[in-house]
């Protein structure tokens, strides 16, 4: 039996030529690498997303209701799949704590940030200087019609 050749198709995502599934090679569009069948899944559905705007609204009421139909479902359920069930809050865990050391992260690089912008004051007083912004704050917090900043005997608006 003689072996079908199929052409060689040009990956959207990376660009480099591969050789598409023979069963699938005529809807095959990304090549195996991992990084590019994620960007072709993520494609896919953010025009099924498109397409069907309203596909996931109204779901939760409907599953609301036949939780309350069938009482002690999701126990029963948790009690006979707790591998599924701890499997599941490891994964919730590990994504908390992934978005937590990213925002950490970013309030770091921010922090880090303003103590440079401290540092290259060079001839102003920091203390008199966020007193007095902090003496503005309480001005406002208290509504006394003080300006902002006061310098060197003068108040500026």
């Amino acid at each position: 039996m003689k072996r079908k050749i199929v052409p060689k198709k040009r990956c959207p995502y990376c660009g480099k030529y591969y050789t598409p599934y023979i069963r699938a090679a005529k809807t095959q569009k990304s090549c195996k690498n991992i990084s590019c069948q994620k960007k072709h899944k993520r494609k896919l559905q953010k025009k099924w997303k498109k397409d069907n705007p309203d596909g996931f609204c109204g779901r939760y009421v409907k599953v609301k209701a036949w939780l309350k139909k069938h009482p002690g479902y999701l126990a029963k359920y948790r009690a006979e799949h707790s591998e599924y069930v701890n499997k599941d809050n490891r994964g919730r865990r590990l994504r908390r704590l992934k978005s937590k050391a990213q925002n950490a992260d970013i309030q770091d690089t921010l922090f880090i940030g303003k103590i440079g912008q401290i540092r290259n004051i060079k001839t102003a007083d920091m203390q008199n200087t966020l007193t007095l912004k902090l003496d503005g704050l309480l001005d406002i917090m208290f509504n006394r019609n003080a300006p902002i900043y006061k310098t060197h005997g003068q108040f500026r608006c």
